[in-house]
């Protein structure tokens, strides 16, 4: 992190001056480049890989680059773009010769307009964009507990996050509720924030499987499941999951939890499930593709997260129309009304998170009607058909300069 303080006078330098206005959208397709500071698959780039192919392909072309790690989606972001995602080799934060090879690549490439997602690409991308003369916007996905935390690191993190806010035309936030967390918490300016949520694929519900053909398909056993889809990470909050399980298989028994995702609480989980003595009744899938099957087979969604902008996971779930457990927090209270389109409880609170879960595994008739009311909440206003226009009219009113 040190290496980041050295480089903000340099950052500075390079932001003082503002490009001059980019011409207005033309009959040609204008060329947008997505920067990525990795191609794992996290809800940033799962989100991205969905709403690519729906953009209209007559008024944009699409590449994408990355700052560091392996390309998992690779191949997925080839065929939405039509071309193979670049790599630009960062080797640690604060690794300046990125920032030549950014610019470079913008001005080979020909773009009109990048778009950054995740810290570390919105610091390169701030600083190639105004190099490059490019318009520029990014996108917040997440209300991250260290961006609250008071630490050595927060003054230089701040910098970089007030220097990256600067340079853009425009900040999309996902939620109502993180646009108010990031002002107050780091000083994002309203003035520049557009709200464009997530979008779903209104089409999953009619391809998910029926939940029997689905269970047997996951080798899951019959009786009430309770799953959460996510990594396997302290954010996620499946640990307050599992501490809920004994309490609710005492209301409901033989009650499981279905977890489906890889990450570094795995083992945690394993052994705290073990302690408590429902090992047998929890199950790890580990990573899957075929999220559609896994929610398809569960009788109630949870999603204990700590922290959030605006879930995935959670609008699929709502899209099948499977009844939920939130815990509150920033993009969930965006999502779950309680008591309306799901259950909400605190975070950390696992004897709430039973109670909730009890009350809907043993209240089909309420169940049914937080789901089908939470179906027609994202099909309002969160189909990626929606997502695609507003994306479009954001990015014509910034290449003609209109804030």
């Amino acid at each position: 992190m040190k290496r980041a303080v050295a480089l903000h006078p340099e950052v500075r330098r390079l932001l003082a001056a503002r490009p001059a206005p980019a011409a207005p959208v033309a009959s040609a397709p204008r060329r947008v480049l997505h920067l990525l500071s990795t191609l794992q698959r996290g809800g940033t780039e799962m989100a991205l890989l969905r709403l690519l192919p729906r953009m209209d392909p007559a008024a944009w072309t699409f590449r994408v680059a990355w700052l560091h790690g392996p390309a998992d989606l690779g191949d997925d972001f080839a065929r939405a773009c039509g071309a193979e995602p670049m790599p630009l080799g960062l080797r640690f934060k604060a690794d300046v010769v990125v920032l030549p090879r950014l610019v470079a690549l913008m001005r080979r490439e020909r773009i009109d307009l990048l778009q950054t997602h995740m810290d570390l690409a919105d610091y390169y991308g701030a600083a190639a964009a105004r190099l490059a003369g490019t318009r520029l916007i990014s996108i917040r996905q997440n209300a991250d507990e260290f961006r609250t935390r008071r630490t050595w690191k927060r003054p230089p993190f701040l910098l970089l996050e007030h220097l990256s806010y600067a340079a853009a035309d425009a900040v999309i936030a996902v939620s109502d509720g993180l646009v108010e967390f990031l002002a107050r918490a780091e000083g994002l300016p309203r003035h520049k924030t557009v709200v464009i949520p997530n979008g779903v694929d209104e089409t999953i519900a009619a391809r998910a499987p029926e939940s029997k053909a689905a269970r047997q398909a996951l080798g899951l056993p019959e009786g009430p499941l309770i799953g959460s889809v996510g990594r396997l990470a302290e954010q996620k909050g499946h640990l307050y999951l599992i501490r809920a399980l004994p309490e609710i298989r005492s209301g409901v028994p033989g009650a499981r939890v279905v977890l489906a995702g890889e990450g570094p609480e795995r083992a945690r989980l394993e052994a705290e499930a073990k302690r408590l003595g429902v090992g047998d009744a929890v199950i790890f899938l580990g990573h899957r593709d075929d999220v559609l099957t896994v929610l398809a087979a569960l009788d109630l969604f949870a999603f204990p997260s700590l922290w959030e902008g605006l879930p995935m996971a959670l609008l699929e779930a709502m899209t099948l129309a499977k009844p939920s457990v939130a815990a509150r927090g920033v993009g969930i209270d965006d999502l779950v009304t309680d008591d309306v389109t799901g259950l909400l409880v605190e975070p950390r609170d696992a004897a709430g998170l039973a109670a909730a879960a009890r009350r809907l595994l043993r209240d089909k008739e309420t169940a049914e009607r937080l789901g089908e009311a939470a179906r027609r909440l994202v099909l309002r206003r969160h189909t990626l058909g929606r997502i695609a226009q507003d994306t479009d009219r954001l990015y014509r009113r910034v290449l003609r300069g209109e804030r």
